[in-house]
């Protein structure tokens, strides 16, 4: 197959650079993102399609496609009874905003340091004849590279603006105004940026020295009476000096050096609420609530220098900026009220905009924020719970549309509520209904309304569909510039990234595209008309806004060549500390499980060495640590597929646990990744239990099973010599890259281990052994059994010293059972078993006893049987009265 009808030669897929949708010249001078034309036959199978152009769109981050003209999906929304929420959007506020800091917390620290300073600050300053906002004077600065950057540059103007963007009545920018802006500046916070300046600088040092040495990794506030304390009475206020040193200065209300020592000791960790590791606990200096330095978001190294606040003093709920919640429109009194929004912006204009007006419009406003303009945005709306606008086969057939024609388009494979599950789509085995990723979210939009800069939960590639309506801009980054796209962002917005490290988790931030392409960041637009598909590729930075009133669907969707972007985007969701969506091993492992394409293959060979990799490196770690017990998890009920039952999430950075967990017998509910094993309590390694649900011979195997396809190289399979499976048995020689630890000041392999192991069962394998032998060795044998294939052994040999431990709990449990006169009463053909059994696999004493009863009962039933053929007109009670023993 092609790639699609070609429409202009040189490159022959793309438009002119800087060329809109309607023939008019983009605003931003940006170059185009590829266009494709598919024939009908190319547009029959569209990952295969996509596969096609992937090569020339991923460099771009976004193709637009557009649909052979047969290809005319009927509209499925009955805009009559489709009702649907919507969010209030501040669009002057995208980028022109101050970091959400909690007034409250500025004003707590700005007061200790004019207490350091000696002064005090007798009444806010006054410009103009109002009040003046001292956090967002020092925000807007701090925005603008700090005094002497907006001083060199003369950015008063732009401070002027972000300082009085929510004041109805504010003075004009004038050169006396921004004087006196500079004067306030210059008298209140000069001195406390270069002071906050200082304290930054020595923080960059310490953790650079603590990152140097071991023994500090974990370094935390010290205790009064350690050698580095010094104390600085003011007021009970925390303060921290020196390397680490907690100084805790006691009111003079009378709180007591015991009441402080027990509110250290109560001290739970906000995150995995526990309150081991006291000393690297990290108590925030207004709300003194606690946190790990490791369960923090994202984590710390050290001990921050100076005060320390957390993400909700900083940014707290009520100044937090978001997109609130708007009330509920109808489809038809939505579009009355967006289109008489956009007759009044272009009111006083002569000629209809294009849409080069509108996106130079679109960041003025973004740009200057000096109007207020709010606009509504139905977005992320559930299709499962709201209609979509593609035909499906739970819809009933609108008036005027043809039964087959509907029919069609609901099997459509480019309708967006079977996209996701197409084969060979990585998201076909998910079962659960995931708004947005398996089922499609609709959009709503109306001019300005915006879509901010994000990529897709998981990295996954997106496909939305403009049903009709006026055209949506985009913008991209490719997934290969996402580093250097981050970097700007939060070089542009220092402020708002220190009140929310992960910014760009939350869509509300929008930056012109031109800023990025003069910092030598890779990026392009398209815009999108009614009609068209719009392709965004994992880790595709893009954004976006609406040209007027229109309806959109979107959904996510994940061939085979997504996976490695998959694994990225979960590790980046553990360093982070957010749920991801779905559990990444779990899918793999499901995938694995089924019948992929040849094409796919490789993609999923290569994932599961990375994750076999991993995992076998984590598991070895923990039992060098003494982690020695290990169990089996619970099985799926179904593991073919992803269905609504949840891996429990690791209780530090919420990573799902499908392939393993540890746990502790002093926090049984509790449960953590292998990578935070250590950070779970401060019990002994012994007490500790590792949870797997494979064995490492079973991921091998996994990968085994892909090797028609592919060939498998033998240092793919990690720590193991060979990829076969080997098996442990006396007098092999031992596996030359064998794990070990030091034991009492030995070097102790496993496999030397499992081999003394072996010979320890062996010498008994001649008569019947104790209880307590099998307890003994069963219990040993913990360390070895989620090994790999060197360990096949030993698992053999461990099934049947369970089955024989089995057993013997039977014998115990069944004379328990008769002599209690338990119901149900033990069957005839549980002692014939139990009784059977040859040779007998250990001692039990109970023994004895059962093979009484089994004597008992089997001269009983050929007594009934001969009394059967005897007397067949006995009565029920005759045969009562002969029971001797209820089996």
């Amino acid at each position: 197959m092609g790639r699609g009808r070609q429409r202009i030669e040189n490159p022959p897929w793309r438009q002119k650079p800087g060329s809109g949708g309607d023939g008019s010249f983009s605003a931003l001078g940006l170059e185009e993102g590829p266009v494709f034309y598919p024939t009908e036959e190319e547009f029959r199978d569209p990952l295969q399609f996509i596969a096609q152009i992937r090569e020339q769109s991923e460099p771009y981050g976004i193709c637009r496609i557009v649909p052979p003209e047969s290809w005319k999906p009927p509209f499925a929304i009955e805009s009559e009874s489709f009702i649907f929420p919507t969010k209030h959007q501040s669009i002057h506020q995208l980028q022109e905003r101050t970091a959400a800091c909690d007034r409250d917390t500025f004003k707590l620290e700005y007061s200790r340091y004019l207490e350091r300073e000696g002064r005090q600050l007798e009444a806010w300053p006054v410009l103009d004849g109002e009040a003046l906002d001292l956090c967002k004077l020092y925000n807007a600065v701090k925005r603008h590279g700090g005094y002497n950057n907006v001083r060199d540059e003369k950015k008063w103007a732009e401070v002027f603006r972000m300082v009085r963007d929510d004041s109805l009545q504010a003075p004009v920018a004038t050169d006396s105004v921004l004087a006196c802006l500079r004067e306030v500046y210059e008298s209140h916070l000069h001195g406390y940026e270069v002071h906050q300046a200082n304290v930054s600088a020595g923080k960059l040092l310490r953790m650079s020295k603590s990152r140097g040495m071991d023994k500090t990794k974990h370094v935390g506030r010290k205790r009064q009476g350690e050698e580095e304390q010094q104390e600085e009475m003011q007021g009970g206020k925390r303060r921290k000096s020196g390397e680490g040193v907690e100084v805790v200065a006691v009111e003079s209300a009378g709180v007591t050096a015991a009441g402080m020592e027990e509110q250290r000791v109560d001290q739970i960790c906000e995150q995995c609420h526990s309150g081991a590791y006291e000393k690297s606990m990290l108590l925030c200096d207004r709300c003194n609530r606690g946190w790990h330095l490791y369960c923090l978001s994202p984590p710390l190294s050290a001990i921050p220098h100076g005060n320390w606040y957390c993400l909700e003093c900083l940014a707290s709920e009520n100044d937090s900026f978001g997109f609130a919640q708007g009330k509920e429109y109808s489809y038809e009194s939505f579009q009355r009220f967006a289109d008489r929004f956009r007759r009044k912006w272009f009111a006083s204009r002569s000629s209809p905009p294009s849409n080069s007006d509108v996106e130079a419009d679109f960041w003025r406003i973004v740009e200057r924020g000096t109007d207020p303009v709010e606009v509504l945005y139905g977005s992320d709306i559930d299709t499962g719970l709201y209609g979509s606008g593609f035909p499906r086969a739970s819809d009933r057939v609108p008036h005027g549309f043809k039964a087959e024609v509907w029919e069609e388009y609901v099997k459509d494979p480019w309708n967006l509520n079977n996209f996701p599950k197409l084969e060979d789509s990585m998201l076909r085995m998910v079962q659960d209904d995931i708004p947005g990723v398996i089922v499609p979210w609709l959009y709503m939009g109306m001019m300005f309304s915006s879509f901010c800069w994000h990529y897709e939960d998981h990295c996954f590639y997106s496909i939305n569909y403009l049903h009709r309506g006026a055209p949506k801009t985009w913008y991209s980054v490719p997934g290969s510039a996402a580093t250097e796209f981050e970097q700007v962002m939060q070089k542009s917005f220092p402020d708002l990234f220190e009140a929310q490290p992960d910014l760009l988790f939350q869509l509300v931030t929008m930056l012109n595209p031109t800023v990025l392409r003069d910092s030598n960041v890779p990026v392009c637009t398209t815009t999108q008309e009614a009609g068209h598909f719009v392709i965004t590729f994992p880790r595709s930075y893009h954004g976006g806004f609406n040209h007027g009133f229109n309806c959109a669907e979107a959904v996510n969707f994940a061939p085979a060549d997504w996976l490695p972007m998959g694994g990225f985007a979960v590790e980046r969701y553990r360093l982070y500390h957010k749920r991801a969506v779905i559990s990444h091993d779990e899918l793999l492992c499901v995938v694995a499980k089924n019948k992929i394409s040849a094409e796919a293959k490789p993609y999923v060979r290569n994932e599961l060495v990375a994750i076999i990799k991993k995992e076998r490196a984590h598991r070895e770690q923990l039992w060098a640590n003494g982690v020695v017990r290990s169990a089996r998890m619970p099985p799926r009920a179904c593991e073919n597929h992803i269905s609504t039952e949840e891996d429990p999430m690791c209780i530090i950075c919420r990573y799902y646990l499908h392939l393993s967990a540890v746990v502790c017998s002093c926090r049984p509910s509790k449960a953590v990744c292998l990578q935070h094993a250590r950070q779970l309590c401060e019990c002994p390694a012994e007490q500790q239990m590792l949870l797997y649900r494979h064995s490492l011979a079973e991921l091998d195997d996994l990968l085994v099973e892909k090797e028609s396809a592919v060939d498998i190289k033998v240092g793919d399979l990690a720590a193991q010599s060979e990829p076969t499976k080997r098996s442990v048995r006396r007098g092999a020689p031992p596996l030359t890259q064998s794990m070990s630890k030091k034991v009492l000041g030995r070097v102790l392999r496993q496999t030397d281990l499992a081999e003394k192991w072996l010979e320890k069962v062996q010498r008994v394998s001649h008569a019947s052994p104790t209880i307590e032998f099998l307890e003994s060795v069963l219990r040993d044998a913990e360390q070895f059994l989620w090994g790999g294939h060197e360990m096949d052994e030993v698992r053999k040999v461990e099934r049947k010293l369970a089955a024989a431990r089995r057993w013997a709990d039977e014998v115990a449990e069944c004379a328990v059972s008769v002599n209690d006169g338990r119901v149900p009463k033990v069957t005839f053909r549980v002692l014939e078993r139990l009784v059977g059994t040859e040779p007998v696999p250990c001692i039990e004493s109970n023994l004895a006893f059962v093979k009484m009863l089994y004597e008992d009962a089997k001269r009983m039933r050929e007594k009934i049987t001969g009394f059967v053929l005897t007397e067949p007109c006995l009565q029920v009670w005759d045969y009562a009265s002969m029971m001797v023993v209820g089996v």
